[in-house]
């Protein structure tokens, strides 16, 4: 993953001039996101929702401390991580169940990590001052985000800025709640953008 990109930091990619060649890589970026199947893994949900997940968070903020650049989140990493969890001492249960099932819970940050950097480069785009230049092929990459949940609002949100008719259209689509293409809260957001 290309910088500024892997980095999630908002303040410096919204510095980023939307040279050619710099909304060239972006659409890179979300393509590979959208199409390596690698970077979507089959993940357990976790069997308590609420506290349960937030160890699990706690464990991928220390993760973004220590390692915060995608391509630096290595098994090494983890695994020195993990090490000196357990060394804190008395681990709660959620700690502790963190530590004995890493592999699920990294399997876990691996969508959340591809959620934030979609986000990033769509936010961008759509901070174009003429979004609209990128509609022959924003408005089919935004809505296929949309429809995988990948940085769905700013998918939504460039499709709005675009505003088109084909990106009309695709929010249009996206906004179908019984048996349409995106999830109930995409679908909600996308008719909400158009009204």
């Amino acid at each position: 993953m290309p910088q500024p990109w892997d980095e999630w930091d908002w303040s410096r990619i919204v510095e980023l001039p939307h040279t050619d060649e710099q909304v060239a890589q972006a659409r890179r970026v979300v393509t590979v996101l959208l199409e390596d199947s690698e970077l979507a893994p089959y993940v357990p949900e976790p069997p308590s929702p609420g506290l349960l997940w937030h160890a699990w968070e706690e464990f991928h903020q220390a993760i973004g401390e220590r390692m915060p650049r995608m391509s630096q989140v290595t098994w090494a990493g983890v695994d020195q991580l993990v090490r000196e969890w357990q060394g804190r001492g008395r681990l709660n249960s959620l700690q502790r169940h963190v530590v004995d099932h890493i592999e699920v819970v990294m399997l876990a940050m691996i969508p959340c990590l591809r959620d934030d950097t979609a986000d990033s480069v769509l936010r961008w785009l759509a901070l174009h001052p003429d979004p609209a230049c990128f509609a022959e092929w924003a408005v089919e990459l935004a809505e296929h985000c949309v429809i995988e949940d990948i940085g769905a609002d700013s998918a939504i949100e460039l499709l709005g800025a675009i505003a088109g008719p084909e990106a009309r259209t695709a929010l249009e689509r996206l906004s179908v709640k019984q048996g349409g293409p995106a999830s109930w809260d995409n679908a909600e957001a996308a008719a909400t953008r158009l009204s």
